[in-house]
C-alpha cells in the first residue's frame, strides 16, 4: 500500500463527508473502490483512522487539511490494515431467535438469528460479518459487490445463501451467478446450484454436494441435519435459544446426528438428543448443558 493510494483514499473519505458531495462523486468513488482490493484496504485504513481520531464532519474549505492529516497518520504509526467498520458504517446485528430484513434498494439481505452485517456509506463497503444471510440482487441492476471475510463477491442479479461461522464460510448460488475474488488470490466463479466452502484456518476451498434447500431451511423455520457433527448442530440450534448452550464433554463434538427440527422450538431438539445419543442434557436458568453419559 503506497502513500499515494492512502492519499487518494483520504481524498474520497473527505469528499464523501463533504456537504458538496454529489451523486456523480459517489458513483466515481464506487468505481474506484471496486477496481482492486488495495483500494478497499486503503479506504478501510483511512476510515478507521478517521474514527479513532474522532474527526467531525468536515466543513467547507477544510477537507484538504483533514485529508492530509489522515494520510500522514497512516504512515506515522497506525500501519496498514483493513477494517470494514468505519465512522460512517453501521453494524446491523440480530439477537437470539431474531430475524431481520434490510433493504438497500437493488439488494436485500435476510438475516438469521445471531448474525451481523456492516453497511458503509456506499455499496462497496457492505460486508457480511457472521451468521447466516440470504441475499437477493434485483434483475437488471448494475454489478453489486459485497464482502465476506477476505473475499469480495459480485454479481448483477441472483439469490445467494451465506453461512459464516468461526471456522467456515459457505456460499451458495440459489439463482444466477456470483464471482468471488480473494484478497491476494485469484478469481472463482459460481453458477446456479453450486456451493463453495472455505476453511479459515487452513485456507482450504471445496465444493461440496450440498442440497440448496437445506442451506435456506432456516427461512422456513427448519434446521436440517444430515449426518452433521453434534457441535455444529448444537451451535445452529443455540441461535434460537433464550440462554447459552454448552457442549460440556468435548469428546461429543464429533458425534453425528440426522433429522429435521423446528427452530421455533429448540428445547425439543435438546430433549431429543437424550434419545438419539448417549448424553444427558441439563436445563439450568443460566444455560443448557450437554454431557456424555
Amino acid at each position: 500500500m503506497t502513500p499515494e493510494l492512502v492519499e487518494k483514499a483520504a481524498f474520497w473519505q473527505a469528499r464523501l463527508l463533504s456537504d458538496q458531495c454529489s451523486d456523480r462523486d459517489r458513483a466515481q468513488f464506487t468505481t474506484w473502490l471496486g477496481e482492486s482490493d488495495a483500494h478497499h484496504q486503503a479506504y478501510g485504513l483511512v476510515t478507521q483512522i478517521w474514527a479513532s481520531n474522532s474527526f467531525s464532519r468536515p466543513q467547507r474549505g477544510r477537507a484538504l487539511s483533514r485529508r492530509h492529516a489522515v494520510a500522514g497518520a497512516a504512515f506515522l504509526g497506525l500501519g496498514a490494515f483493513f477494517a470494514p467498520a468505519s465512522a460512517d458504517a453501521r453494524i446491523i446485528r440480530t439477537g437470539r431467535h431474531e430475524r431481520r430484513r434490510i433493504d438497500f434498494g437493488d439488494l436485500t439481505i435476510d438475516m438469521d438469528a445471531c448474525s451481523s452485517v456492516t453497511a458503509g456509506p456506499v455499496r462497496g463497503a457492505l460486508a457480511i460479518e457472521e451468521g447466516r444471510c440470504a441475499i437477493g440482487l434485483a434483475s437488471g441492476v448494475r454489478q453489486v459487490s459485497f464482502r465476506c471475510a477476505d473475499w469480495r463477491m459480485s454479481g448483477t442479479r441472483g439469490r445467494y445463501a451465506l453461512d459464516v461461522s468461526k471456522t467456515l464460510m459457505t456460499v451458495a448460488v440459489i439463482e444466477g451467478a456470483l464471482e468471488l475474488q480473494r484478497n491476494g488470490g485469484g478469481r472463482l466463479a459460481l453458477s446456479e446450484g453450486q456451493v463453495l466452502n472455505y476453511e479459515f484456518q487452513t485456507g482450504r476451498i471445496s465444493r461440496p454436494d450440498t442440497r440448496l434447500d437445506d442451506l435456506t431451511a432456516w427461512r422456513e423455520g427448519r434446521a436440517v441435519f444430515r449426518g452433521s457433527r453434534l457441535d455444529q448442530a448444537v451451535a445452529e440450534m443455540a441461535r434460537y435459544c433464550d440462554r447459552p448452550v454448552r457442549l460440556l464433554s468435548p469428546s461429543l463434538a464429533g458425534q453425528r446426528i440426522s433429522g429435521v427440527f423446528h427452530t421455533q422450538d429448540p428445547i425439543r431438539f435438546f430433549k431429543a438428543l437424550t434419545h438419539l445419543l448417549p448424553v444427558r442434557v441439563s436445563f439450568d436458568p443460566g444455560q443448557i448443558g450437554i454431557v456424555k453419559l
